[in-house]
């Protein structure tokens, strides 16, 4: 049995961002955190840990989604020294993140047909908008075990569309970098 891998950075990074703030005391919930924009802008995610949390399986594929970072940004080769192959897109003229879902959706679906092997393979989500759901529709169809990491307040389809949801609230130290 394997895993392949699916990281939604922006998704994970910005939500992380209010679930820190919240545990922080400078939201009361996630909810107020999102509603006021409150963030706690010195969470950094150690990416070598969460690939830890997300698998014990032997990795086929572990991939890292998202738009493309400033020169010197430290994050992304954290996350290519953690074994992840990255994925990136540039911004848009008005700067803003477009194609990740689509990218990520994609490589899925390839990954689907292409490398993974029915009832032994896992596919293992990193993301938590309903975005995501027709991609699990079809792994589901195809006998593919499902799991989706992310933050207590991932879409509630997300979570009941996968054979495992695991929150990450309770490993949000852990994997503090």
């Amino acid at each position: 049995m394997s895993a392949l891998i699916y990281l939604d950075d922006s998704n994970l990074w910005i939500e992380g961002k209010k679930v820190s703030a919240v545990s922080k005391g400078m939201a009361l919930d996630i909810w107020e955190a999102s509603e006021t924009k409150t963030f706690d802008n010195t969470f950094i995610l150690d990416f070598g840990r969460v690939l830890e949390i997300a698998n014990n399986a032997p990795i086929k594929v572990a991939r890292f989604y998202g738009s493309r970072p400033p020169q010197a940004d430290s994050v992304w080769n954290a996350a290519k020294r953690a074994g992840f192959r990255l994925e990136i897109l540039d911004r848009n003229s008005r700067n803003k993140e477009k194609g990740i879902d689509t990218l990520m959706v994609a490589d899925i679906m390839q990954d689907m047909y292409e490398i993974a092997t029915k009832r032994e393979d896992i596919f293992i989500l990193i993301a938590g908008d309903a975005d995501y759901m027709p991609v699990l529709e079809k792994l589901r169809a195809k006998e593919f075990e499902i799991h989706v990491l992310f933050w207590d307040h991932a879409a509630a389809a997300l979570k009941s569309g996968a054979d495992k949801f695991l929150s990450l609230n309770g490993y949000l130290e852990q994997i503090r970098y």
